[in-house]
């Protein structure tokens, strides 16, 4: 068994990247993500790709799984990490599901859910920079909660930052979109029964917590996953 303890911690994936200097391939994970775990959450673990490990032995030390950014799918780049990232990523989805960890889709983390669900992605235009979302309509029968706990939302639009070339054209049956960009982009979605969600802005970077509302809903499964 991976840790000797009942302690959870929230688990968060890595990019992998070759580095010519030292000619050698690295694990990475943005320094921003250290800061926003010391501001909003405790107790993380990185996740390793970079060897064949077991990842059912981690498991049950786990709460909940952040995909965080970087490398692009192999869908649109032949570069073997992204191969070796996507493999990793697919099992871990497959594995969360069955022990019902959520899980939280950053960027290319949301692109790869997105894809493992059947979805629509292409090369989308001017999604480098600050834009505008809007939030898609929601209600809530309450006589009937579903496990991701959808609720109506407080704004229809928001501000979030933006750092990616290809985005989701087109969910996936499984999957229930949850906010657009103004050209018909999904900016976030949920699974229709899993707490599996996604969102395309950068949470751990400047700007990204103008809309806490996923978020909130991530950590509320968390809680009672526990």
């Amino acid at each position: 068994m991976f840790l000797e303890s009942e302690k959870k911690f929230i688990a968060i994936t890595q990019r992998l990247d070759n580095t010519n200097t030292y000619n050698e391939e690295r694990e990475v994970l943005s320094t921003d993500w250290g800061i926003f775990f010391r501001e909003y959450l405790s107790d993380f673990l990185m996740l390793p790709l970079s060897y064949a490990c077991d990842i059912t032995e981690y498991l049950p030390n786990i709460s909940g799984v952040i995909f965080s950014g970087g490398n692009d799918l192999s869908l649109f780049s032949d570069n073997p990490l992204s191969q070796k990232r996507d493999k990793f990523e697919q099992e871990l989805i497959e594995s969360c599901m069955r022990d019902s960890i959520p899980i939280l889709g950053i960027c290319r983390g949301a692109q790869m859910i997105g894809s493992y669900f059947g979805s629509q992605l292409t090369h989308c235009m001017n999604h480098t920079k600050p834009h505008v979302v809007f939030q898609n309509s929601m209600t809530k029968d309450s006589n009937k909660r579903d496990s991701t706990h959808s609720t109506i939302p407080k704004k229809t639009s928001f501000m979030v930052n933006s750092f990616h070339n290809y985005g989701i054209k087109k969910l996936g049956d499984a999957l229930i979109g949850l906010a657009t960009s103004h050209d018909g982009f999904i900016e976030a979605f949920k699974h229709k029964k899993y707490p599996l969600f996604g969102i395309m802005w950068h949470i751990e970077r400047k700007g990204g917590l103008e809309n806490t509302e996923i978020f909130d809903n991530f950590l509320t499964n968390i809680k009672e996953k526990k």
